[in-house]
Order: structure tokens, then C-alpha cells, then sequence
């Protein structure tokens, strides 16, 4: 995820100032005055201060200026130094959640618990809880446990190789060998492989089962090595597992999505699941601790750069599934981290802090 080392370099002034336009322009969606700024502030500090400290910020680049005669808004990287602020300290902030959302949260994931439409119930649970758009993304099947593994001689150099995951799933594959060894070898070789990947995700399977056959040349062993190399496909898991979203309704009433190029980057991302998992996988790569948040051009996927993207790795049936929320910029970053949270923790996940 990316950070600033920015907000150390600002004095109390400045990181005040800042915040106070980031809170204003999030509360009115419009450039913030000195005025404004001033008067939020709640303090002694004059209107001069105030303009000469946003003259600094837009200089550094903090704050920029939609016309000429216009107030200030926050940049990408003001954003950035607010929601870093929100983050430091996140271990009493958590404290201040809303009254009662714990509990709308376990309620919510007690109504999907058992649902055919469990996903959707969740994406839009964490719509309401953020106010952007949610979403879901189930575990794929690379991340089911192996239980056993059985092969079945077909023939012709044919074998049925039979994979049992711990969800009572099978996966099946025939694979053709160059030789047709007999029935026993076969049967053999199947319990050979199976005792090697018990225990194992598919995905764990998939990577470390042809190098760990038996060194011992034997014909059981040959078929298993063959068998693993033959079988690397059925072993690899590559369902793309389900994906959900919801709330698109309250993140299109945004200002910003009365532009053109924002709801044309919008509809794209949502018209391919395909091309959304793969797009949480892309941006789960920048972010080895399993949170990260993205803004504007930070985001390493050109598609999202008109907007802010939140993910979070979070328990899903014993495996590891996704959770996001995608709004615009001006994203009420309080409240979707309140939301994630908790919504994180009613799903069996440790206490969180997004900075470990």
C-alpha cells in the first residue's frame, strides 16, 4: 500500500490546515476557502495564516486550485497525508466507531450466513457500512485443502486422477501417459502422490509435486513423476471462485461520476468478473500485509486511477477471501475504515491494525 513520509515533514499548522480542507471538501464536495478553513478550524488563527499555510500546501502539492478564483481541494497526495493521519492511529480511533455498528455488522453476516446469495448479502453489507461500492471475491479454489488423491487406469496409457478438497469438492482429470503401465503400478503411484499433497492447497500441489516424487527409480515412482507432470493442470486450481458487488446506485449519485471518463472506467471494471478478480489479484500484489488503500494515481491499475480502491484479505469458509470498496476520491475514508474493520472482525479475523 502505498505511504507518505510526508505528513512527518509538515509542521501541526500545516497537517491542521490540510485536514481541515480534506474534511470540508469531503463534507461539501466543493473548492474550500480560507474562510472556511478558518472558521473549521475552531482555533485562534487569523485569515492571513490561514491562506499564506494553503499557499505552501498547494506549492508543495498538496492542495491545488480548480480556478482561479477558486477555494482549494485536495490533491492525491493531500489525500494520502489524511488518510495516513487516520491510520497512525487507528489502535484508539478504532474506539470511536459509530454506536451500535458492531452489531449492525454481526446481524448482517448472521442474515448471509447459509444464504445461496451469502456474497451479495456481504458486498452489500459493506456498501451501507462505506458508503462506496462493495465488493466481494470468494476464495478460489487454489486455496481448498487436499484430502486424498486417487488414480484409476483407463487404458491406452489413460488415467483417471481423482482430487478430493476438504469442502467435499472433486476435481477430475484424465491425463495420457507415453506408456500404459498395469493397474497396481497405477494404483500405487496414485497413493504415492496422494500421501505427498495431503494436507496441501492445490495451489501448493500444483508447485511442489513434481519435485517431490521419491528419488528411489522404481516403476511406482517413474508413473508418479509422470503422473505429476501430467497432472499439473487438474492440480492448479483455477476457478476463478464467485465475486459480488453492490451499491453501484450510491457510488454513481457522486458528483464526480457526472463526468464522462470516471462512469465509462466504472462500467468497464463492472462488466467483467473475470477482469475484477484479476484486478484484486493484481492489486493484492502491492499489498503483502493484505490491506491497502490506493488513490487516484497511485493505483498501479491505469482503469481505477479516476478513483479510491480499499481491499482487505479477510477469512471467507476457512480460506482467504477479498473484500473492496471503490469510490471516488473524496471518499469518506473514516467511515469505510470503521466499516472494514469491523466487518473483518465479524468474519473471524484478528484484531486489525492497517499498519502490521
Amino acid at each position: 500500500m502505498p505511504t507518505s513520509s510526508h505528513r512527518a515533514t509538515l509542521d501541526e499548522r500545516s497537517l491542521a490546515v490540510l485536514t481541515a480542507v480534506v474534511r470540508l471538501d469531503l463534507e461539501t464536495g466543493r473548492p474550500v476557502s480560507s474562510g472556511l478553513v478558518e472558521r473549521g478550524l475552531q482555533r485562534a488563527v487569523s485569515s492571513a495564516t490561514v491562506r499564506a499555510v494553503m499557499k505552501r500546501l498547494e506549492a508543495a502539492g498538496y492542495l491545488e486550485q480548480p480556478h482561479t478564483s477558486a477555494g482549494r481541494r485536495p490533491t492525491d497526495a493531500g489525500y494520502r497525508v489524511f488518510v495516513d493521519y487516520l491510520l497512525s492511529g487507528w489502535a484508539l480511533r478504532r474506539h470511536d466507531a459509530p454506536a451500535g455498528l458492531q452489531d449492525q455488522v454481526r446481524q448482517g453476516v448472521r442474515r448471509a450466513a447459509g444464504s445461496q446469495d451469502r456474497l451479495k448479502l456481504l458486498a452489500g453489507l459493506l456498501s451501507r457500512l462505506t458508503d462506496g461500492l462493495g465488493i466481494i471475491a470468494g476464495p478460489t479454489l487454489a486455496e481448498a485443502t487436499v484430502q486424498r488423491l486417487e488414480c484409476f487406469r483407463r487404458g491406452g496409457g489413460r488415467v483417471l486422477m481423482v482430487v478430493m478438497l476438504d469442502d467435499a469438492a472433486v476435481r477430475t482429470g484424465l491425463v495420457t501417459l507415453p506408456d500404459d503401465p498395469p493397474e497396481a503400478v497405477v494404483a500405487a503411484a496414485g497413493s504415492l502422490l496422494s500421501r505427498r499433497v495431503a494436507g496441501c492447497t492445490l495451489r501448493e500441489a500444483a508447485a511442489g509435486l513434481p519435485d517431490a516424487v521419491d528419488l528411489e527409480d522404481t516403476p511406482v515412482t517413474r508413473c508418479a513423476a509422470r503422473l505429476a507432470r501430467a497432472g499439473r493442470e487438474l492440480l492448479r486450481g483455477n476457478d476463478a471462485g464467485e465475486i459480488e458487488f453492490d451499491g453501484v446506485a450510491s457510488v454513481l449519485v457522486a458528483p464526480e461520476f457526472q463526468e464522462p471518463t470516471p462512469l465509462r472506467s466504472l462500467l468497464t471494471f463492472l462488466e467483467s468478473p473475470v477482469g475484477m478478480r484479476r484486478t484484486l489479484q493484481q492489486l493484492g500484489e502491492h499489498a503483502p500485509e493484505g490491506f491497502g488503500i490506493w488513490i487516484g494515481q497511485e493505483n498501479p491499475v491505469a482503469a481505477l486511477r479516476c478513483f479510491t480502491v480499499m481491499t482487505r484479505r479477510v477469512p471467507l469458509d476457512g480460506r482467504t477471501g477479498v473484500v473492496a470498496v471503490l469510490g471516488p476520491r473524496r471518499m469518506p475514508y473514516l467511515r469505510a475504515l470503521h466499516g472494514l474493520d469491523a466487518l473483518r472482525r465479524e468474519l473471524g479475523g484478528p484484531v486489525w491494525s492497517p499498519l502490521n
